[in-house]
C-alpha cells in the first residue's frame, strides 16, 4: 500500500474514533459473512460501531486520539468495537453477542486511558452501568436522608402527641360533672 492510501485510511480511523473515550479489541478471524452481518446489525442497534483494523494504522489511530497504549493488544487479526452509551454497556453488548459467534473472542480494551486485558475488560460486563450507579448513589443519599429527617422529626411528633394527650384530659376534667 502506498503512504497516501495509509495515510488516507489512518485519517479515517481518526475520524471514526474521534470522541471514543473507550474501545474494545476484539479477534473476529473465522467469523463467517452471516455471522458478521448478525454482529454489526445487534451493534448497531445499540450505537455500538466494529471497524476492522490494520495493527499499525490501528496502533496510530488509537494513539492520535488519545487511546494510548493499544499497540500492545494490537497483534493479529484486530477489530475495534467502540461507541454505546458506556464501555459497560459495550463490553455487556460483546459478551452477549460472543455467546452466539463462539469465534468472536475479546483481545482487551482501552478505557479512559488504562489498558485492560482480556479478563478485566470482560469482568466490566458484571459492572453496573453508569445510570444503575447513579440510582444506586441517589438512593442511598436519600435513604439516609429519610432515616436523618424521621429521627429529627420523630422526638417532635412524640412530644406533640404527648402534649395533645395532656389537653385532651384537662379538656375531659373540665367537662365531667363536679361531684360535691
Amino acid at each position: 500500500m502506498s503512504k497516501r492510501i495509509k495515510s488516507l485510511i489512518a485519517g479515517e480511523l481518526e475520524k471514526r474514533l474521534t470522541g471514543a473515550d473507550s474501545v474494545v479489541i476484539v479477534d473476529y478471524i473465522g467469523i463467517s459473512a452471516n455471522d458478521n452481518n448478525k454482529l454489526r446489525s445487534g451493534f448497531r442497534k445499540k450505537n455500538v460501531r466494529m471497524t476492522v483494523v490494520p495493527n499499525a494504522m490501528g496502533g496510530k489511530a488509537l494513539d492520535s486520539v488519545g487511546l494510548k497504549g493499544a499497540t500492545k493488544l494490537l497483534v493479529g487479526t484486530n477489530a475495534l468495537i467502540y461507541g454505546g452509551d458506556s464501555i459497560v454497556d459495550l463490553v455487556k453488548e460483546i459478551v452477549a453477542q460472543a455467546k452466539d459467534v463462539a469465534k468472536l473472542k475479546i483481545k482487551g480494551s482501552v478505557v479512559e486511558g488504562q489498558v485492560l486485558d482480556k479478563k478485566a475488560t470482560e469482568a466490566l460486563a458484571s459492572m453496573p452501568n453508569k445510570k444503575e450507579l447513579q440510582s444506586i448513589i441517589a438512593g442511598q443519599i436519600l435513604g439516609t436522608g429519610r432515616t436523618l429527617a424521621g429521627q429529627i422529626v420523630g422526638p417532635g411528633r412524640k412530644l406533640a402527641g404527648q402534649v395533645k394527650a395532656v389537653i385532651e384530659k384537662a379538656e375531659k376534667a373540665e367537662a365531667a360533672p363536679v361531684a360535691a
